[in-house]
């Protein structure tokens, strides 16, 4: 019954405020490639308007899951298990508005992320061989700030993180084959071992980077057989190979796939500007504590004497926590030692790719789903001793925790990603003549940036006209040149706002439009405020 109720209060949790905020650019491409669409049936290098932009996002009735493969592998670079799954999820709802479509998806995700609740206390039962931990380990999971977040978007990695939790399952049947003389799991050699690549495989087929679950397993497991703690010859080593061959085998299926986006635009967002170590490892820290604990520090929102108190109870929380880990975390039981081996792989693991190829993965906390579950394990194996001895300290804590994951669902936390609610708000209280926005166009990224903020308008009924323009460089287009012609096209006054318009404006001092003179009025960026995932400039034509 406990489980239960960690389960409702964790799906509760994540339920609050689905519908509170457009897509963002990746929830765009998820609904978009679910329904069947493409985004190649956007216009470039034309003035749009709005219902043409977000055309992607309405329902298509006759488009099926050949559709969804097509679009997916010709446009992403994701697998395509969560789509399918998203796409037959929303077939009943393909009447319902948009709005409802992406509430839809939203729930699903927050589903998958409430079933990792229980996941957890059999992971923390079977792993650890305690009751407590394994309800601690529920509880930390419902309460989780970043798994709260995870799970509040229309994305694969909730998904992709309950399968982890049923890879770490099989790891934990394996260890007990390998290390416990008698035990049940040698008897279901080949049970565990099916599981195992199962679960392997579906992982790999919800994300690519689920690779990283079996990869920092089987690096462990690989230590010890080289130490040769077990026999090397121990008849449970034959069911780790089969699992490694099987999981290599599940993985490389997608080999020509993966071949197909090596060197896709999609991805340079990872290797944007300069890798800093200092601000990887701090990036690294920020997400492993928002694992447990988080804040309200959004300053765009809350008042600095907000951000200092909030901030001032997260430290205070945080040194709470260290001091109960420190205090109880030597008195864990045998089986948590090689938890500590998988985390610390995994970190090296995220690390050593990030420096090792350039491709920061420490730039977004979703990359670290792999180790969520580790950190969360550990956690809870380390209260254990402080439940039973400081029980009121380890509820306070949890108190806290609660506090950050209501942070997440009432978007006043750091982990929020593109806001284009909040630049469609400035847009919607700030122009107050027809309105362009222009952005310069690579792929469907781009696109979904202006779907939000298209999304938002709509949503506060904006009465102004709106056109949007993808400018799309190529030998016969360059970005300027056709934003200048199709201003060229309009009747003054209008606005015109370069949304992560990477190229130079259209600054002419006088521009010429139908015939007519018109000034162009650049206003100084410094007023306006900061907007995650936008950089953006507003030029007045009068």
């Amino acid at each position: 019954m406990k489980c239960l109720a960690w389960f409702l209060l964790g799906f509760g949790i994540r339920l609050i405020g689905l519908g509170t905020l457009p897509p963002w650019t990746d929830e765009c491409a998820t609904l978009a490639f679910s329904l069947g669409n493409s985004f190649l049936e956007v216009p470039l290098n034309q003035l749009i308007a709005p219902q043409q932009l977000l055309e992607p996002l309405q329902p298509t009735p006759e488009a099926g899951l050949g559709e969804v493969w097509q679009h997916l592998m010709s446009e992403s670079t994701h697998p395509p298990l969560y789509f399918f799954l998203t796409h037959l999820w929303l077939q009943p709802l393909l009447e319902a508005s948009p709005e409802r479509l992406l509430w839809a998806s939203r729930v699903l995700s927050a589903f998958w992320g409430a079933l990792t609740i229980p996941a957890m206390y059999g992971l923390g039962k079977r792993a650890i061989g305690s009751v407590t931990v394994a309800h601690l380990a529920a509880a930390l999971m419902a309460l989780s700030p970043l798994g709260i977040f995870l799970a509040q978007e229309a994305r694969h990695y909730t998904l992709a993180m309950l399968l982890a939790i049923a890879s770490y399952y099989s790891f934990t049947l394996a260890r007990e084959a390998l290390f416990t003389p008698n035990s049940p799991a040698q008897r279901w050699l080949w049970g565990w071992t099916s599981l195992w690549i199962l679960v392997n495989g579906l992982g790999i087929a919800v994300h690519y980077f689920f690779g990283l679950v079996p990869l920092m397993q089987g690096l462990v497991l690989g230590n010890h057989w080289l130490q040769g703690q077990v026999p090397r010859t121990a008849r449970p080593w034959r069911g780790v190979a089969v699992a490694a061959l099987g999981t290599a085998a599940m993985g490389l299926v997608w080999l020509p796939v993966w071949g197909g986006f090596v060197d896709s635009d999609l991805t340079d967002w990872v290797t944007d500007g300069q890798l800093g170590v200092l601000e990887s490892l701090g990036r690294t820290l920020l997400w492993l504590i928002s694992m447990v604990l988080m804040a309200p520090l959004d300053v765009f929102v809350l008042p600095i004497w907000g951000i200092v108190l909030a901030a001032g109870v997260l430290l205070s929380a945080l040194v709470g926590l260290g001091y109960l880990l420190y205090c109880h975390g030597r008195k864990t039981r045998p089986q948590v030692r090689i938890w500590w081996e998988v985390f610390l792989v995994g970190l090296l693991v995220l690390l050593g790719l990030t420096y090792s190829t350039g491709h920061d993965l420490t730039l977004a906390p979703r990359f670290f789903f792999p180790v969520l579950p580790v950190v969360l394990l550990l956690i809870a194996a380390m209260l254990e001793s402080a439940w039973q001895q400081q029980r009121r300290q380890v509820l306070s804590l949890g108190f806290m925790a609660l506090l950050g994951g209501l942070s997440v669902v009432t978007n006043l936390s750091y982990l929020q990603n593109h806001r284009g609610d909040r630049l469609a708000e400035m847009i919607h209280h700030t122009s107050e003549v027809p309105v362009i926005l222009a952005t310069t166009h690579k792929h469907h990224g781009q696109t979904g940036r202006l779907q939000a903020i298209a999304w938002e308008l709509r949503r506060l009924n904006a009465s102004l006209p709106q056109q949007f323009l993808l400018a799309h460089p190529d030998e016969q287009h360059y970005p300027t040149d056709v934003l200048s012609e199709e201003l060229a096209s309009l009747s003054p006054p209008f606005d015109v706002w370069y949304v992560n318009f990477h190229a130079p404006y259209v600054d002419d001092d006088v521009l010429e439009t139908q015939g007519s003179l018109v000034q162009a009025i650049p206003v100084p960026r410094e007023q306006f405020p900061t907007v995650n995932g936008y950089r953006y400039d507003l030029v007045r034509y009068r």
